[in-house]
């Protein structure tokens, strides 16, 4: 029997939810037993590739001196089989996916693959998709023998255990498994893991493989949430699949240190928050009283870092006490929050059960523009049970709150395991075979079908076929490249204001500056605006053609392209402005210069946007 290392309820010296890291004193060579991760680089993994979720199993195995690597598998058949000519010559142990809807079709083909080369290797899956689905993930992927359930640090620990023993899985925790017969076995899952300090950091591999190429460095200060969004299979409230407390945070001080760290080690210091909600467990005195904690403990520390967040808007509101700390953590680096406001509608929003009103939203907006802060606004205008009047109602509300963003205009909902709306889908007859066979995101059927033709043709617009049906980034349009380059302009424009404010002439080139950006992107609302009613009459009036689709394509990437031009050349004459009145603008970089004298900082890149297996 495997001891000290897995949850076992069954033991009395332990509370659910303790966890420790140790090995079976039967394990004699851990060093010898080899697990490869491969990272999928499908989805939002193709824009920034680092998995946090994968870097804390690494580090958990490591510490107890299993070997274990990250390999990155980026998407098409030419580099899935460079990965298998790699696992022929590793000859690993186990080979780990992480799951998520957007990869379930890659996986499978690699696997399939996988088990040509390395027949007698198991296959195991985790993350969101394994989580809630583990039956439907081993029906589907016949190559795979195991689905982990839940946070992976203490399932991946047992289970290397147990495969370096030759033991069976059938009292294995937060697993579900192919038993000799061939079927299909799910064990209880593992209680959550309470004390998150317990952990050791996660493993840095993937920046030491990119250094600066990397847009941001995940940070996780808590897991789970309080909320309970309809669409969301992050754990909350009602999905919970493990015993335990819904949501459990890190202390200041050890997130500080773990910044701290990355800064001193790698010179990066643009950050991502990954939790759900920065705020939580309540978004009220408890969580504002820890996150200012975190950003005090930052300029204590003098970490000259750059970091995003996600924020509920209901959390938000017009006080002096909300602005004061809105001060406080642009000051500690905050530039960028991402908001799910989802809906311009009350109705919208009671179907995704937000817990925040349009006036909540639009709020938030506002006070994230006083304070400079960059608002990443999640919107899901086209979903199954979209109107015409929804639709309007929703373009209106984006043209007048952040209608710059095409994107947020037409963006589909994308559907994952675990979540309610999958469920009311299901009992509503709109869940597509799609769905059901492959955990297809888009597969589902719109009420009004002409609401579906229009979200289809919106979606062609932006991209080639990977995009339009499997949500697969694979080339960029100048919808996309402008999404991220605004991204890139607002932090510019932050990070220079924060850094050289006092310098005499620096603030009003500055607001000049950003008044200019306001006009434009104003402008960009206004077409954006008028782009989306007039396909929505076309459609209503069944006069779309494939013809009038093309010239549309040509003409989008055309304006976006234009606007990109404009903004770029006027923050480069900004720049040179800037470095006349005695700004160093290389000091806003992302990384932070290297140690060797004489040396320049490097370019400046600046975007920013639980783990589970």
């Amino acid at each position: 029997m495997i001891q000290d290392v897995t949850l076992e309820t069954r033991s009395p010296r332990r509370k659910p939810g303790e966890f420790e890291l140790s090995l079976d004193p039967r394990i004699t060579d851990p060093a010898s037993f080899k697990v490869s991760f491969l990272i999928l680089l499908d989805g939002d993994l193709v824009m920034s590739p680092e998995h946090l979720g994968v870097a804390y199993m690494v580090s958990a195995l490591r510490h107890v001196g299993f070997s274990a690597e990250i390999r990155e598998v980026e998407h098409g058949d030419e580099h899935h089989a460079a990965v298998v000519d790699h696992m022929r010559e590793y000859q690993p142990d186990l080979v780990c996916f992480t799951l998520m809807s957007l990869n379930m079709t890659s996986c499978v083909n690699l696997c399939r693959q996988l088990r040509e080369a390395l027949p007698d290797t198991p296959i195991a899956c985790g993350g969101p998709a394994g989580t809630f689905a583990g039956r439907d993930v081993l029906r589907n992927n016949p190559y795979a023998d195991i689905v982990a359930v839940g946070e992976g640090e203490p399932t991946v620990l047992d289970l290397a255990q147990r495969l370096y023993l030759k033991e069976p899985l059938t009292d294995c925790p937060g697993v579900c498994y192919r038993d000799e017969e061939g079927g299909i076995r799910q064990n209880p899952a593992r209680p959550l893991i309470h004390d998150l300090e317990v952990l050791p950091f996660p493993a840095r591999d993937q920046l030491s493989q990119h250094g600066d190429k990397l847009e941001y460095i995940r940070v996780s200060t808590s897991r789970g949430c309080v909320a309970n969004c309809a669409f969301c299979s992050a754990p909350h409230l009602k999905n919970r699949v493990q015993a335990g407390k819904a949501w459990r945070g890190r202390g200041p001080e050890q997130i500080v240190e773990e910044v701290a760290q990355i800064v001193e080690r790698h010179n990066f210091r643009t950050f991502d928050f990954v939790d759900s909600t920065f705020e939580d467990p309540d978004g009220g005195r408890v969580g504002k009283k820890r996150v200012a904690a975190i950003a005090q403990g930052i300029l204590d520390r003098g970490l000259d870092i750059y970091y995003n967040v996600c924020m509920r808007a209901e959390n938000w509101h017009d006080t002096p006490e909300d602005h004061a700390l809105l001060d406080l953590l642009t000051a500690s680096g905050l530039e960028k929050v991402n908001v799910g406001i989802e809906a311009g509608t009350a109705e919208e929003l009671l179907l995704w059960e937000k817990r925040a009103t349009v006036e909540d939203n639009v709020t938030i907006i506002r006070m994230l523009r006083e304070h400079g802060i960059y608002l990443a606004m999640g919107f899901i205008p086209f979903h199954p049970y979209t109107t015409v009047d929804s639709l309007t109602a929703n373009a209106r509300f984006l043209r007048d709150n952040s209608g710059h963003n095409l994107r947020r205009m037409t963006e589909r909902l994308e559907i994952y395991p675990g979540t309610a709306i999958v469920s009311r889908l299901d009992s509503d007859g709109l869940l597509d075979h799609s769905y059901r066979d492959s955990l297809d995101p888009y597969g589902y059927s719109f009420a009004d079908e002409k609401v579906g033709m229009l979200a289809k043709h919106f979606a062609r617009l932006y991209n080639n076929e990977d995009y339009h049906r499997r949500g697969v980034i694979t080339e960029q349009s100048a919808v996309f490249e402008f999404e991220t380059y605004n991204v890139v302009m607002q932090t510019f424009i932050s990070r220079l204001q924060r850094r050289f404010r006092e310098l005499p002439g620096v603030e009003e080139v500055m607001e000049a500056f950003k008044e200019y950006v306001h006009a434009v992107r104003q402008e960009m609302g206004q077409f954006n605006y008028a782009f989306f009613m007039a396909n929505l009459d076309a459609v209503l009036n069944d006069s779309l053609d494939s013809d009038k689709q093309e010239r549309q394509i040509v003409e989008v990437e055309q304006y976006f392209r234009d606007r990109l031009g404009q903004l770029r050349s006027e923050q480069l004459r900004v720049g040179k402005r800037l470095t006349r009145l005695g700004a160093r603008v290389a000091e806003i970089s992302s990384t932070l210069p290297p140690v060797r004298p004489g040396g320049l900082p490097r370019t400046y890149t600046g975007e920013g946007t639980g783990a589970t297996w």
